[in-house]
């Protein structure tokens, strides 16, 4: 009697032991057909990189968005699980989304002082990238003339800038103002590009300085002195 308790024990021990064992091996193939490995999906859209994920029983995960100068906007930038590791299926995998490059919205510089667009243009956060200096009779010196991104919503933050170095300086022969009347005498310096600096009263010139002849140039200034002076200039 005993001896039959004992083996119904051993049998019963034994075959517990053995639906463990395949119990065991039943977890572990079950397991093994739930795994997906991780496809290489940056670069892709974010649709694309979703389908790929689907077929390997995988999902996909966006954590995060940033700007990218290369990459899209909607295109992923990068992958928390590297392409080829194996995790189990129905798992996510988180990726980070371009949102393409950053926008900046760029004012018009034209016709204002260049230290007044580096002011502003740092408080932009922006940055002039070149400056290309140039002659002109029409916009003084120190003002922008031109800027290359337009003003704007733009893709970068830098700028090409245009600035004015005044007029070309001209050198030729001061004219005698001697004789002339001071109004005579000013339309003459006003189509020359000088300055009169008048000494005393009068209506006409009677002394110049520098005398006539002497070489001076657009932006120069002559210095004349007033009185009643007589006979007419030619």
């Amino acid at each position: 009697m005993i001896r039959n308790i004992f083996k119904i024990l051993v049998y019963s021990v034994s075959f517990l032991a053995l639906g463990a064992v395949a119990a065991f091996l039943v977890f572990r193939l079950v397991n093994y057909d739930k795994t997906g490995e991780v496809p290489p999906i940056e670069g892709k859209s974010v649709t694309e990189a979703a389908e790929m994920l689907n077929k390997r029983k995988l999902f996909l995960s966006i954590d995060g968005k940033e700007y990218h100068e290369k990459i899209r906007e909607g295109h992923i930038i990068s992958q928390k699980i590297k392409p080829g590791e194996k995790i189990k299926a129905g798992s996510d995998v988180g990726v980070v989304v371009s949102t393409g490059q950053e926008m900046y919205s760029m004012p018009s510089f034209e016709g204002q002082p260049l230290e007044d667009a580096k002011l502003t243009l740092t408080n932009l956060e922006m940055k002039i990238r070149k400056v290309t200096w140039v002659h002109s009779d029409s916009v003084p010196k120190g003002q922008i003339i031109a800027q290359r991104p337009l003003s704007g919503n733009i893709t970068g933050n830098e700028i090409n800038l245009l600035v004015s170095l005044g007029p070309y300086k001209v050198s030729y022969r001061c004219p005698s103002f001697v004789n002339m009347t001071i109004d005579d005498a000013r339309i003459l310096a006003k189509e020359l590009g000088i300055t009169l600096i008048e000494k005393e009263a009068g209506s006409r010139v009677i002394f110049q300085k520098p005398e006539a002849g002497a070489v001076i140039r657009n932006g120069d200034s002559v210095e004349v002195k007033l009185g009643r002076g007589w006979g007419m200039w030619f």
